[in-house]
């Protein structure tokens, strides 16, 4: 047991691993309620319209689908946008990066996870190779969010203060149970997976002081490792059944500080997919409240970028250490950067995926981010995302809004409609309309889907060539 860990807790945490692998392999559809089978299909949609967009956009994940081209080997599972078949834990570290490419995939606030990133490539890969039913992907969604999302609040925000990206060090035990399970793996099966995957957990945000390729191969490299875990385990290979609550474990490597309640109460009654949050905009989560503010104030009052002098905004201390970007050296920084995704806001009343290429190279708000002020206010919390803004104009008055969470949010959802709307404004910068629509009935109908592969084949870009359609 970790030496920190006080004697209540002890049996709290004892045998978690097990516990986890045991939840996991009993969870059947059947035991999913509606309310979460309809989460689970929504985060499913919205992450392979994700995948698609990226497929014609993100150079990262383009590089190493094209490095892993040069490579070849056993045609196990599809590439989403282009179509190549690669080895499993390639395919799924590929549509991983493309899943993260655009700053669009799915968010849990108190977790810092990304966890659709990472867990819709590793279901559709593993469904590819077992032949699993829809049925049997929602179950294994609805198990791999349980898992991490439990941890990844458990750990935060000690997790993130010591510089790990939840993303790639958590998501990667939620990819090793959907793909366990789905492969067919037992409790048995399901902990060794855990196991290798706590194994082999990494990632750190060092990409934040350096406007690099490599913030998505964070989640990329996750759902590789959760996706080897995984085929490892269902070969015999054994791992550390301990994995996750011993003295050498990752709750005692990963975190000073572990929140113990967050790892147990209530696993197997309250599915923890339902407190995942949607992405409006094509941007860091943490600046979407300072851009719901910005759309709001433009269009109360009316304004033009050119009436507005000093642009001041307050968030936490994280929010700021994680989305402020004064400069842009490239579309990917643009789309974490605070600065960037408030004046864009303010110019064009919209931050979607469009918006950020179309204006990127507008040097007049590249000139204009120094006119925008990022303040930390103590009353949010270290990782808080209430935000404030206030414009002063340039008659002199000033005008000002906030918000306590951001739209999309479990407590500020984001309508049917609006979702809806999301999926197919990504996919069809791919895909024409005819197919979008298929994809998205499938998805939302994937219980009664035989062969969640099909879904898959349809989002491969005529001749495999994933280009930009005409707005």
């Amino acid at each position: 047991m970790p030496s920190n860990v006080q004697h209540h807790e002890v049996a709290m945490i004892e045998g978690l691993t097990r516990r986890y692998a045991d939840h996991a392999a009993k969870l059947q559809f059947e035991d999913v309620p509606g309310e979460a089978v309809e989460k689970a299909k929504l985060l499913i949609r919205d992450g392979l319209g994700n995948q698609i967009a990226a497929s014609a956009i993100a150079e990262p994940a383009s590089q190493v689908v094209q490095m892993i081209k040069e490579w070849g080997g056993a045609p196990q599972a599809t590439v989403v946008g282009y179509g190549y078949r690669f080895p499993a834990p390639l395919t799924t570290m590929c549509n991983a990066m493309l899943g993260h490419g655009v700053e669009l995939d799915d968010a849990h606030g108190a977790g810092l996870l990304k966890g659709g990133s990472v867990m819709v490539p590793s279901a559709f890969a593993a469904a590819e190779m077992s032949h699993a039913s829809g049925k049997d992907v929602i179950a294994a969604i609805v198990a791999g969010y349980d898992v991490a999302v439990r941890v990844a609040k458990a750990i935060n925000p000690a997790h993130r203060k010591r510089g790990f990206h939840t993303t790639g060090t958590v998501s990667t035990l939620g990819s090793a149970v959907v793909a366990s399970k789905l492969l067919g793996g037992d409790a048995e099966v399901i902990a060794n997976a855990i196991g290798l995957a706590a194994m082999q957990s990494a990632g750190i945000q060092s990409y934040l002081n350096d406007p690099c390729l490599a913030k998505p191969f964070s989640p990329g490299k996750a759902a590789f490792n959760g996706m080897i875990a995984a085929l490892m385990a269902s070969r015999g290979f054994t791992g550390p059944k301990t994995a996750l609550e011993c003295r050498e474990g990752f709750l005692n490597a990963y975190a000073d500080e572990v929140d113990y309640d967050a790892l147990v109460v209530g696993l197997g009654d309250e599915f923890s997919i339902m407190e995942v949050g949607f992405k409006p905009h094509a941007a860091c989560r943490y600046a979407h409240g300072p851009l719901d503010l910005a759309q709001a104030l433009r269009k109360e009052h009316n304004l033009t970028i050119d009436k507005i002098t000093a642009i001041e905004v307050e968030m936490s201390e994280m929010a700021i250490r994680q989305a402020s970007k004064p400069s842009c050296a490239n579309l990917n920084v643009a789309m974490g950067s605070t600065e960037f995704g408030v004046l864009l806001a303010l110019k064009r009343g919209s931050n979607g995926l469009r918006d950020y290429m179309d204006a990127f190279e507008d040097r007049a708000l590249h000139d204009r981010l120094s006119s925008v002020t990022l303040t930390a206010n103590p009353d949010y919390g270290l990782t808080g995302r209430a935000s404030a803004m206030r414009l002063t104009l340039a008659d002199g008055t000033t005008v000002g809004l906030g918000s306590k969470e951001p739209r999309g949010e479990p407590g500020n959802p984001l309508s049917s409609e609006e979702l809806e709307a999301k999926f197919k404004a990504m996919a069809s910068i791919v895909l024409n309309d005819q197919t979008v629509e298929v994809i998205a009935r499938s998805v939302m109908d994937l219980d009664e889907v035989s062969v969640p592969a099909e879904i898959v084949n349809r989002t491969v870009a005529p001749n495999g060539k994933p280009d930009m359609r005409a707005a």
